[in-house]
């Protein structure tokens, strides 16, 4: 088959023309340059045996629906977001191939024939990658401590409410653990405030680990962090806090050749919702049970009055 050479090698896209079959009838000049393929290597096959990654289904799919409507219809290559593999030779690429997006349109009704327009979205895709990460890091920055990455008091607040109203209607409950490290200020006296910045870190870390991801915990000030659990009963919780108690105890911080070890207390209360007792309610009956456990001698978990 014969086509425009003049368009159909030298526009910036890739073109490829189809049979209702999905053999390949005609494989521009920008294709050959991009995928080492030369045309003459290639036409004349099925283009799904060719590259059996695509979705062969869904491309008959879409290349009968343009021959029936007449119109264009648009191949969605979600989630690698290519038709054809092309590789991208850039150090500084965040994909390892071209971003495309596929048209497919009526060639030639009588014969069954469409065209396929393949567009290069690599730079448009890579701006877009920049800008959510970018919105991703303010978020962080506003919603999370510099310091630990774990969430700040303010974002607590905020969602601590919305999910003791989502846990009202779906009858669950939930669960607030507060946490306090022993003797954080003769840590800080005796090596360094560098010293305790590696160890709210790490037990930040250790609380990050312990919980699922409905759950958030959050940096109040100073050593003191705030665990929010969601459909969690007071045993549960219990639970979830002594483990989290043992990690601490258990870890160790290396300073030069001494060893620094680390303990932490936890009150533990759950929401008492037929009282209809707020967040800030049980946070207190939490920070409270908390300070028994330091008046007991600290490393313990307390979740009664």
């Amino acid at each position: 088959m014969k086509f425009n050479d003049t368009v159909f090698n030298t526009i910036d896209n890739g073109i490829i023309i189809l049979d209702k079959n999905l053999n390949i009838l005609a494989w521009n000049r920008w294709l050959e340059i991009r995928t080492n393929i030369l045309k003459d290597e290639i036409e004349n096959k099925n283009i799904c045996k060719e590259f059996p990654y695509i979705d062969e289904k869904k491309l008959k799919r879409k290349v009968k629906a343009a021959l029936v409507t007449k119109n264009p219809s648009y191949f969605n290559v979600d989630p690698h977001k290519h038709l054809i593999k092309i590789k991208i030779n850039s150090i500084n690429a965040n994909y390892d191939f071209m971003q495309q997006d596929v048209t497919i349109v009526p060639y030639d009704l009588d014969k069954e024939i469409v065209c396929l327009y393949i567009y290069d979205k690599t730079a448009l895709r890579e701006i877009n990658l920049k800008l959510e990460r970018a919105n991703k890091e303010l978020i962080d920055l506003t919603n999370k401590d510099y310091l630990t990455k774990v969430y700040n008091r303010r974002y607590f607040n905020e969602y601590s409410e919305k999910a003791l109203e989502l846990a009202k209607r779906n009858k669950q409950d939930i669960s607030i653990i507060a946490i306090d490290i022993d003797r954080f200020k003769k840590i800080n006296d005796t090596y360094g405030h560098n010293v305790g910045d590696e160890v709210l870190i790490e037990v930040a870390n250790i609380f990050r680990s312990s919980i699922r991801k409905s759950d958030i915990v959050a940096r109040f000030g100073g050593e003191e962090f705030i665990i929010l659990l969601i459909n969690a009963k007071l045993d549960e919780a219990t639970t979830i806090a002594e483990k989290m108690r043992v990690k601490i105890e258990d870890t160790i911080i290396k300073v030069e050749n001494k060893e620094v070890d680390i303990t932490a207390s936890f009150g533990v209360a759950t929401v008492n919702q037929k009282n209809n007792e707020t967040i800030e309610t049980t946070l207190k009956r939490a920070d409270d049970l908390l300070y028994i456990a330091k008046k007991h001698g600290r490393n313990e978990v307390v979740n009664s009055l």
